[in-house]
């Protein structure tokens, strides 16, 4: 392809031959010839066989948190039996202006490598390439790209913050097991789940009596366990509620006490007012999907409030809901709400504010709805170590 530099010679090269014909001047001929002969020379220089060449781009780690460190290494070698020209390879990356790296010829044989951080600033998925090898002739009047590697992503996480003290109240203790299993909601009781055949070693306070005598031999009773605690995060993404900054750091809110139920090894269920629900999932083994997905959510046009309960049993686990300006409609769903979860959270985010809600903003919510508000002097953590503070809210 002829770059701009050969298409304004090629321009001025005719110009110099009409200007020839016009004035007779055979001086003119010659150097409009020779400006068409350098770009058709040009030409043919860059579309020449390329050298072999094996690419391969890697990106490291492929997930990283906000903020986080990531890289992607070049590593080119040169397949072909002869000497490659000088190359320069561009790697588009979404929100900058890319990498540029001149790779100098290789030998037959040789490799080399190259090195660049990726930005990690925002979250979100991070598009890295394709990747071009441009190859141009000494005076820069053609090139010629070939696409050397296709579209690699890196994926940007919330960030994280340690939750100190989640487990509040400790745990719920099993003295047949030998453990405590924590919990964030309230478990419920125990249920009756099915029956096995005794094996040698089984605590016979679990053996189950009107079923052993009719079957003949000892029956087992198995319940269902008792960490079947769990946690709603509903996570406000209304744009007339929450704004981008607010947004954000809620946004990482969530991420954090999504990873904070997960170390306890409890049940979580994320909803999005946008409509995303993920129902009632293990939080361990599905906080990677969670917070690949809390990367890019995106705040939306108004919704109503989802606080309805997926638990098998009424009053279990808790509600943890993630707001700015909640409107008295939301605040009926709360009252509603502790009906059908043992806890009831009412998390509010304003970061440009500090020391406090401002008077100008009263909130007034039932007996047994938790609040917590985060400022720009209340980080998330500090705030939800603080929680349990009851407060009469009343539209």
């Amino acid at each position: 392809m002829v770059t701009r530099s050969g298409r304004l010679l090629l321009v001025a090269s005719v110009l110099t031959l009409g200007a020839g014909r016009a004035f007779g001047l055979a001086e003119f001929f010659v150097l409009g010839a020779i400006g068409i002969a350098l770009v058709g020379w040009a030409t043919i220089e860059v579309r020449r066989r390329p050298a072999d060449l094996d690419v391969e781009r890697i990106v490291h780690p492929r997930r990283v948190h906000l903020g986080g460190y990531s890289r992607v290494e070049l590593r080119v070698t040169n397949r072909s039996e002869r000497r490659s020209p000088l190359l320069t390879l561009l790697d588009p990356v979404a929100g900058t202006v890319g990498a540029r790296v001149a790779l100098a010829p290789l030998e037959p044989g040789a490799a080399t490598s190259a090195r660049y951080r990726l930005p990690t600033e925002c979250r979100g998925i991070v598009q890295v390439g394709p990747l071009v090898a441009q190859r141009a002739d000494a005076f820069g009047l053609a090139r010629r790209c070939t696409v050397v590697a296709d579209v690699a992503a890196l994926t940007v996480l919330p960030a994280i913050e340690s939750l100190g003290g989640f487990a509040k109240g400790g745990a719920i203790d099993d003295p047949l097991s030998g453990f405590g299993h924590p919990i964030v909601g309230a478990a419920g009781d125990e249920d009756f789940a099915t029956l096995r055949p005794y094996a040698v070693g089984d605590d016979l306070r679990r053996v189950h009596w009107a079923s052993s005598a009719r079957a003949g031999d000892l029956l087992i009773r198995r319940d269902d366990p008792l960490w079947k605690g769990h946690i709603t995060v509903l996570l406000d993404g209304r744009e007339d509620r929450v704004d981008a900054e607010t947004f954000e750091v809620a946004v990482c809110a969530a991420a954090s006490l999504i990873h904070a139920v997960a170390a306890k090894g409890d049940r979580c269920r994320l909803v999005i007012t946008d409509g995303t629900d993920s129902g009632l999932v293990d939080a361990r083994a599905a906080q990677d999907t969670l917070l690949e997905y809390l990367a890019v959510v995106s705040r939306h046009a108004p919704q109503q409030l989802n606080t309805s309960n997926t638990g098998a049993r009424g009053r279990t686990g808790g509600l943890v809901l993630m707001t700015s300006e909640p409107t008295p409609a939301d605040l009926a769903h709360l009252r509603a709400a502790q009906r059908t979860f043992a806890t009831v959270h009412l998390v509010v985010f304003d970061p440009s504010c500090a020391g406090g809600m401002p008077l100008g903003r009263p909130l007034d919510v039932d007996d047994g709805v938790d609040f917590s508000f985060v400022d720009a002097a209340t980080p998330f953590p500090m705030a939800w170590a603080r929680r349990g503070r009851r407060t009469g809210l009343r539209p």
